[in-house]
């Protein structure tokens, strides 16, 4: 499984835009995909007209009590799933603060999905935090979308 993300610290310059079309390629091309919205604001659920369900919140997800496949939907797309972001989101960093190591907390949720897809690909709030750290630790490739 290759893990991609789409990062910036700035806001608006297309990383959601870039991930969301990345993931509908890559489902297009044949690759069982997953389209991880880690931002709060969740502009790529709404894109995929997804109501996010995270039944207790970003912190069960991270300290591991609801398990990382539970709350991802399908898509309207053959091979395209989406982890939908929800309001919690915005509590990631306190989340992953409280668990050991918290810099490869994402790299370890993630683990259990290689079996399940070919690529996932992160869209990353705009920020300078514990989780942009985790993202970069985990992924294997960056985009880096630029104005």
């Amino acid at each position: 499984m290759r893990v991609l993300a789409t990062y910036n610290i700035k806001g608006g310059v297309g990383k959601t835009s870039a991930a969301v079309n990345l993931a509908y390629i890559s489902a297009r091309e044949g690759n069982r995909t997953l389209l991880w919205d880690l931002d709060p604001q969740g502009a790529a659920t709404f894109l995929f007209r997804v109501h996010p369900r995270v039944r207790g919140g970003v912190r069960a997800l991270v300290k591991g009590r609801v398990p990382l496949d539970a709350p991802i939907k399908g898509t309207d797309f053959a091979n395209l799933d989406l982890l939908p972001a929800d309001f919690s989101y915005r509590n990631m960093d306190l989340a992953l603060e409280r668990s050991k190591r918290p810099v490869r907390r994402l790299a370890q949720l993630l683990k259990p999905l290689a079996a399940e897809y070919d690529i996932v690909i992160l869209d990353c709030p705009p920020s300078v935090s514990l989780v942009s750290e985790g993202v970069l630790r985990a992924a294997d490739t960056l985009l880096v979308p630029l104005v």
